[in-house]
């Protein structure tokens, strides 16, 4: 259970990086941009926080489901 854990962790780590990865290559052509579109910024940091909490949640639930279904007899 602890290495279903870690990897969920570095699966997690590994998707918020690659998005921070793709926002700061969309905002590198214009600096200022950043300071001219809030919106934008907050839309990209809510982008990145689903995207780290995805490979969570989809190992939870999976195990939620894998634990439901098993009978203890």
């Amino acid at each position: 259970m602890s290495a279903e854990k870690v990897a969920a962790f570095y699966e997690s780590w590994n998707a918020m990086f690659l998005v921070l990865l793709r926002a700061n290559l969309n905002l590198a052509p214009s600096p200022l941009q950043v300071w001219w579109s809030a919106s934008r910024c907050q839309q990209t940091s809510l982008t990145i926080l689903s995207n780290r909490l995805a490979p969570i949640h989809r190992r939870a639930a999976a195990n939620a489901r894998r634990l439901r279904r098993m009978r203890f007899v």
